[in-house]
């Protein structure tokens, strides 16, 4: 069997370690009400635009990822898949501390982008064994005449882009790419793989708390 033509990716919605300054990665909190508004607005889009389609409901077991892919699912009519490859990078003693907290604790390394074999936090898997994880789990998926809809986290989007496109780990060592809560990305397979659409977020308009595109741009000099 081949591997999907079309795969669709989704952020899972915002999550309460967003608002409370929490680390991510295994910190396992819920959505915000913002986030559980946010994934209705994400279901009824990708309901929209596939109609009535076939599709195939895979998330990460972190609750934030499983509720928003609960509300995706219940758009279709299925029940989704609990697979434990799709969580974000295991930050071991970082995860449920507050940002502040893990910077006091491991200063020479918070915030910086994450050396491919050094573990960095006591418990935490190397960043090469994070993308081994996700590489596992896309290079597993096969098309079974659903499309799949794959929900979970920024760090595990990235690994699953660069795999699907045939990149090595190190291309995650100096770049990456951003993805908003409740964002939808798509990849596809013919005639080549290739990213369809990044970080889509049309869909979440009328909400507040998403970034507008003004706070990216930078300032201009006094």
């Amino acid at each position: 069997m081949s591997r999907p033509p079309v795969v669709i990716l989704v952020r899972h919605g915002e999550s309460q370690h967003h608002v409370l300054g929490l680390t991510g990665g295994w910190t396992d909190t819920p959505l915000t009400q913002l986030g559980e508004k946010q994934a209705r607005l994400v279901a009824a889009r990708l309901r929209r635009e596939l109609g009535d389609a076939p599709v195939r409901v895979v998330t990460s077991d972190l609750v934030r990822a499983a509720q928003t892919a609960e509300a995706i699912a219940a758009a279709f009519g299925v029940t989704a898949e609990l697979d434990d490859r799709l969580r974000e990078h295991n930050n071991g003693e970082a995860a449920n501390l507050t940002h502040d907290e893990a910077r006091a604790r491991w200063p020479e390394w918070y915030g910086e982008p994450l050396p491919l074999d050094t573990v960095i936090y006591p418990g935490s898997e190397t960043a090469r064994a994070f993308f081994e994880r996700c590489a596992g789990f896309i290079d597993d998926l096969v098309y079974d005449g659903r499309t799949p809809i794959v929900v979970t986290h920024g760090g595990t989007l990235n690994c699953l882009i660069a795999r699907w496109l045939g990149f090595p780990v190190e291309v995650l060592e100096p770049i990456g790419f951003e993805f908003h809560t409740a964002s939808i990305t798509v990849v596809r397979d013919a005639p080549y793989p290739r990213l369809e659409r990044l970080n889509d977020t049309g869909h979440l308009t009328e909400l507040e708390g998403q970034v507008p595109l003004r706070q990216l741009l930078p300032r201009p000099a006094a």
